[in-house]
């Protein structure tokens, strides 16, 4: 994958979960943050809902180029109501392509799996940068892939002593739960009934749920919590209710998509939040451009609806990791 080919490596999905995890993808989202919020790259979206009704699917197709970056890519992200219910993966792939000549260079058939650990390395970085120094109690709200590895990411940065799972589906909790004691055995695990109950007791809160309406209301907030907030990543979603960003120092991947998707396009919509009230970008806090939490008792909240340039790391790195790879094989 180092020269230019006629024939693009078709990469496996299995060979991308066997090599490359998150916490490989850290430093590399965090630039691309850095440069999006810099001015330094480009990232696209379109999105499709082919499924009837349409909230039974949807396609994104996302871009990302940075200057100077020898490749850019396209994403092709599926996601269907029915893979959940049948267990199954969903599909999709990224194409990488030579930054100077155009030529396809690889296809990474992902299914997802890529586009999981790098919402996680931002998860992380948010983390990192705004969540109490001091994290006892976690709390996530959703019990899907994201609500697997937002949690990971957090304890990756934040070690904590418990997590609270609540989900609309026990089942589905109780599996969630079964799969981080695997990986996280000295975490104290429990399932609570009910979202306000979560809420209130987190130092930090993750919501990596599908709901169409707020399930967050602001006052059940408490002076030093953070929230990660990714589930709510079109126009249709949203999760936390508008008191939730009018107490909090909100932060987002991109301005300009946080306003057209989710939490902060809802509530700007309906002139219930100023979209001059967004602190800043998490690319200007890692660049220190804007301070990042400031006091213990401040509330903050990282709202991600993900960015065609974090792909574009994700994408960078595996070839990186795969490169060196191929290479050890080929000299020993």
């Amino acid at each position: 994958m180092t020269s230019v080919s006629r024939m693009a490596q078709i990469i496996s999905s299995d060979l991308l979960r066997a090599n490359v995890g998150f916490e490989d993808l850290i430093t590399s989202v965090s630039l691309a943050f850095q440069a999006s919020s810099g001015g330094k790259a480009q990232s696209g979206l379109i999105t499709m809902f082919p499924a009837d009704p349409r909230d039974q699917g949807d396609v994104y197709v996302k871009t990302g180029a940075v200057e100077g970056a020898a490749i850019f890519i396209v994403k092709v992200s599926p996601w269907f109501a029915v893979n959940v219910e049948n267990g199954f993966p969903q599909g999709g792939f990224v194409a990488v392509f030579d930054a100077a000549t155009g030529h396809t260079r690889a296809i990474l058939d992902d299914q997802h799996y890529l586009s999981d650990i790098r919402t996680a390395a931002a998860g992380a970085l948010a983390a990192r940068m705004l969540a109490p120094r001091v994290v006892v109690t976690a709390a996530v709200l959703g019990a899907g892939v994201q609500a697997y590895w937002q949690i990971v990411a957090l304890f990756h940065e934040r070690p904590f002593r418990r997590i609270l799972i609540w989900a609309r589906e026990d089942e589905k909790a109780r599996a969630l739960a079964t799969r981080l004691q695997g990986v996280l055995p000295a975490v104290d695990i429990e399932i609570v009934g009910e979202v306000e109950a979560a809420v209130r007791r987190a130092d930090v809160l993750i919501t990596a749920t599908s709901a169409r309406e707020p399930i967050v209301r602001g006052e059940w907030m408490k002076p030093g919590q953070h929230i990660t907030a990714v589930g709510a990543d079109d126009a249709t979603k949203c999760e936390l209710d508008a008191l939730a960003l009018n107490r909090a120092r909100v932060f987002v991947d991109e301005r300009q998509t946080a306003l057209a998707n989710g939490d902060v396009h809802r509530a700007v919509g309906r002139g219930e939040y100023e979209a001059q009230a967004i602190v800043g970008e998490i690319g200007e806090v890692l660049a220190g451009r804007v301070a990042g939490r400031r006091t213990a008792d401040e509330i903050t909240i990282a709202k991600f609806v993900g960015l065609g340039v974090q792909d574009l790391a994700a994408a960078q790195v595996a070839v990186e990791i795969l490169d060196r790879q191929a290479g050890s094989l080929a000299s020993s």
